[in-house]
């Protein structure tokens, strides 16, 4: 017998199966598979930068949400939404409409960026499909390895490939690491896999051997990130780890307060990522530091895009030029060179307010709300399994990290840091289970009404999964 659902309104996220027909497999493993398989690609896929990298990875998750709501119709799989997804609704919608009506100064553009930008809502969803308590360690042991290999990768192609991307692209034309042709791109997704990585490293569970052990063992990789990130003479890499490091200390401060574990597990990975990252050349990146003192054309460079951006949003304050089209635009905005050197502003949030005005700001703003009261609910919940809310706690870190780092980079120009940071989103606020007390302790209610990011799937369960 089904348990009615505590706010029957608001379930509209699920199509009950008709009596009697057998359900299909859960769609939960599929759409994590395809969510994180296409993230990779695109990594690996010199980030995603190349149409016949996105575009295929576009086309298979368009044809996986397809299958996801003919199944749904079916009555085979059930659907999960979360309030998160309503502004990325509302964002992609105003885009469309640009395109649609001719809004955009340059509609084919805007097209462009619209099939990326569905890509990542493509994500999202299936991603919030996935279960917290079956998928989300998944999700870090994954991680964690790519880290690892993507790291190794990087180090071995800057000492032995010089300019070139799996020592058979040419990128000698821009500054590549590893499989990134912009050094700043691959540190924005060192940024987004170290703090997953680092948790996941330095859990706690019972083992055969010293706990100190496993952490030197599993230390290894996150070390090598932080190498990775030091050869990558990425500034804004480095400012936003630091970021991160700070975020995360106000996350886990009551558990660092409270409890002696966390706190070897901190001091184990500072020895640990201080002693790798001694061993990296830190002159380079140093000396770009250094440079910021001596008013650095770079960085006075981007501020001065970053004016141009709101003199174009005065001119076009409601709906902006359009969605992708700052290229387009910004010669005839240009404060100090020719207007052909910037495609991008490099700042998101200048560049977004430029291309979709006030409405694309709103929406933005909303997300970033919505975000920030899920990492607070998140914070605050004690109930989820230890390691369950600790891999989504540095899932928000992660995020969080990637939209500082967005303030002085256009990060979300980058393909494959857009499609996982849109992963990561999803996997922070997904409702973990709570930890049963005792066996004869009946799980949590099994309906969650609207309220918030922290609860916002809409799903019912039936009363023999709480027997």
């Amino acid at each position: 017998m089904m348990r009615k659902s505590l706010a029957p309104s608001l379930v509209a996220g699920k199509k009950a199966a008709a009596p009697g027909r057998p359900r299909s497999v859960s769609s939960a493993t599929w759409a994590f598979g395809l969510s994180l398989s296409a993230v990779l690609i695109a990594v690996i896929g010199f980030g995603g930068v190349y149409s016949y990298i996105w575009v295929p990875v576009s086309i298979g998750l368009f044809l996986g949400v397809i299958v996801l709501l003919w199944g749904w119709v079916l009555g085979r799989y059930e659907l999960k939404v979360h309030v998160l997804l309503y502004p990325l609704l509302g964002f992609g919608l105003l885009v469309t409409l640009q395109w649609l009506a001719k809004w955009s100064v340059y509609p084919g553009a805007t097209a462009t960026e619209l099939v990326q930008l569905c890509a990542c809502g493509c994500i999202f969803f299936l991603t919030l499909q996935t279960s917290a308590k079956t998928h989300i360690i998944r999700l870090g042991q994954a991680l964690w390895l790519f880290c690892g290999l993507l790291s190794a990768e990087a180090i071995c192609q800057f000492f032995t490939a010089r300019g070139y991307i799996y020592w058979f692209h040419n990128a000698s034309y821009a500054n590549p690491v590893g499989p990134f042709v912009y050094h700043n791109h691959f540190a924005g997704c060192m940024d987004l896999l170290l703090p997953m990585t680092v948790i996941y490293a330095f859990r706690h569970e019972p083992a055969l051997e010293p706990q100190w052990v496993t952490w030197l063992r599993r230390g290894m990789v996150p070390a090598l990130g932080l190498a990775a990130m030091v050869i990558s003479q990425s500034r804004g890499g480095i400012i936003t780890l630091s970021f991160e490091c700070i975020v995360g200390l106000w996350a886990f401060w009551p558990e660092l307060k409270n409890s002696r574990s966390p706190r070897y597990a901190l001091a184990a990975g500072i020895v640990m990522l201080g002693f790798f990252s001694y061993l990296a050349n830190w002159k380079p990146i140093l000396s770009r530091f250094f440079a910021l003192g001596n008013h650095d054309p770079d960085f006075w460079d981007r501020v001065r895009v970053a004016e141009s951006c709101w003199h174009i949003f005065i001119a076009h304050p409601w709906l902006g030029t359009g969605f992708n089209t700052f290229a387009r635009v910004y010669p005839a905005y240009q404060l100090f060179d020719n207007g052909l050197i910037f495609l991008y502003a490099h700042n998101d949030y200048a560049q977004a307010l430029a291309e979709t005005g006030i409405a694309g700001a709103l929406c933005v703003i909303l997300f970033l709300w919505i975000w920030c009261l899920g990492f607070w609910r998140r914070r605050q919940n004690k109930n989820a399994p230890v390691l369950v809310r600790n891999l989504q706690l540095a899932a928000f870190i992660s995020t969080a990290g990637l939209l500082f780092h967005s303030l002085g980079d256009f990060q979300f120009h980058a393909p494959a840091n857009a499609f996982l940071f849109f992963l990561l989103a999803a996997a922070a606020v997904l409702p973990a289970a709570a930890v049963e007390k005792t066996r004869k302790v009946p799980p949590e209610p099994s309906a969650y009404p609207f309220p918030g990011p922290s609860n916002g799937h809409f799903r019912a369960q039936s009363d023999s999964k709480n027997r």
